[in-house]
């Protein structure tokens, strides 16, 4: 019995598994147009926002288990286009104009997705006081892929731009890092 008793006070008081951690480690719910801390895996967690003009293709930095200082900007595209060779995509280079500057991104592949097709687009990776700095500078964050003479980009993406709000990615930013420590 007194065995129980100090269990309980130790659970009930956190001292065993802190309530305060765990509760930190469940995604936030998504709220449209504010970067949140949406996704959380057992190796990775995300923080997005939805897109502006396709709201399913939204922007996310993932921070990986083990490396919480640095981020992999990521974003999505889903296309209606039914081209032919829209699979062949994978690993290819493409231009875009990313908050008014050259950024090439790559396709890191693609797979059909409800009525189309859905390319995970891979833009780099960064500190999280960079990523902070970078997508704090402009309010919508912008990209839009541009055709290159290697690759024609708007055969394959029929809505080949998107938007997303820079509502508070700097404190979403942050609560992943603290987040992804704790994995």
């Amino acid at each position: 019995m007194l065995l129980r008793k100090i269990l309980f006070s130790l659970l009930y008081t956190g001292l065993i598994f802190p309530a305060a951690a765990v509760a930190e480690l469940v995604a936030e719910e998504p709220v449209d147009d504010k970067w949140g801390v949406n996704l959380v895996l057992e190796d990775a967690v995300h923080a997005s926002v939805n897109g502006q003009v396709t709201h399913g293709d939204g922007l996310h930095v993932r921070l990986v288990k083990g490396h919480c200082k640095k981020g992999n900007l990521l974003t999505f595209v889903y296309s209606y286009t039914d081209h032919p060779e829209i699979e062949q995509l994978q690993g290819r280079y493409v231009p875009t104009d990313f908050m008014g500057g050259e950024v090439v991104v790559k396709i890191i592949y693609t797979s059909p997705f409800l009525m189309g097709h859905r390319a995970v687009i891979d833009m780099g990776w960064a500190s999280i006081a960079e990523l902070q700095a970078i997508l704090a500078k402009k309010n919508p964050i912008s990209m839009e892929y541009k055709d290159s003479p290697e690759l024609k980009i708007t055969d394959y993406f029929d809505i080949p731009h998107n938007s997303w709000s820079n509502e508070g990615v700097k404190a979403a930013l942050n609560r992943a890092v603290t987040m992804c420590s704790k994995l």
